[in-house]
This record gives C-alpha cells, sequence and structure tokens, in this order.
C-alpha cells in the first residue's frame, strides 16, 4: 500500500482479498470498513469527516463525521471519492472520478459527480 495515508482514530475494518492501490487517503474520524473481494483503484479518498455550511463569516461551520461502509466485491475506480455516510452496495463499480454522495443499490455501475446509477450488472 504505497503512499497510503490513513489519519485520525476510527476503526478500519478491511476484508480478505482487497487491493488497495497507491495514493490513497482513507480519513477515519469515524469507522470505515471495506469488504471482502473489494479493489480500491489508486487515488481514491474515503473521507468520513467534513463540516456543516456556517454563517457568512465562516462558511466551514461544526464539524461533523459519519461511517462509510464499502461492501464486498466492490471496484472504486481511481480517484473515486466517497463522503461521510455513505455505504456502498455489494458488487458495485464507481467509476473513475465519480463522487459518491448518497449509498448504492448493491450491482450497479455509478458515475458522474455526484454519482448516480447508469446501469444495472449482474447480480450473484
Amino acid at each position: 500500500m504505497e503512499g497510503v495515508s490513513i489519519s485520525r482514530d476510527g476503526a478500519i475494518r478491511i476484508g480478505e482479498n482487497v487491493f488497495v492501490n497507491s495514493f490513497c487517503y482513507f480519513d477515519a474520524a469515524e469507522s470505515i470498513s471495506v469488504g471482502d473481494g473489494t479493489r480500491i483503484g489508486d487515488h481514491v479518498r474515503l473521507v468520513t469527516s467534513t463540516h456543516s455550511l456556517g454563517g457568512p463569516d465562516q462558511r466551514a461551520g461544526a464539524g461533523i463525521s459519519s461511517p462509510i461502509s464499502i461492501g464486498r466485491g466492490v471496484w472504486l475506480g481511481s480517484s473515486v471519492v466517497v463522503l461521510p455516510g455513505v455505504t456502498i452496495g455489494d458488487g458495485c463499480v464507481i467509476a473513475a472520478g465519480a463522487v459518491v454522495t448518497r449509498s448504492t443499490a448493491q450491482n450497479g455501475l455509478y458515475a458522474g459527480v455526484p454519482a448516480k446509477r447508469i446501469k444495472d450488472l449482474p447480480g450473484g
């Protein structure tokens, strides 16, 4: 896991047969769970913390955090960003460069900013 950066004190659970490519960032203010058989591309960011929207004097308001869960057999393409509170369903593919702002149903191809389901994938 060359160049992988992990910050904060939240628990990180990595399942069996998981591959994490170079230069990923795991912000573990809350827990991060990665299911068996998942593949994580280079430069992926799993971000469990953010800020609420503050007033005009300081738009980055109070810090908030929420766990991230990635299912079994998932493929996160290069430079994917997963935001706080997201659960990615089993068997999903998240296309390169996507920003996942909401949880995904299983066995789907998601792409874009924000990520949207663009194709159903065969279930197992």
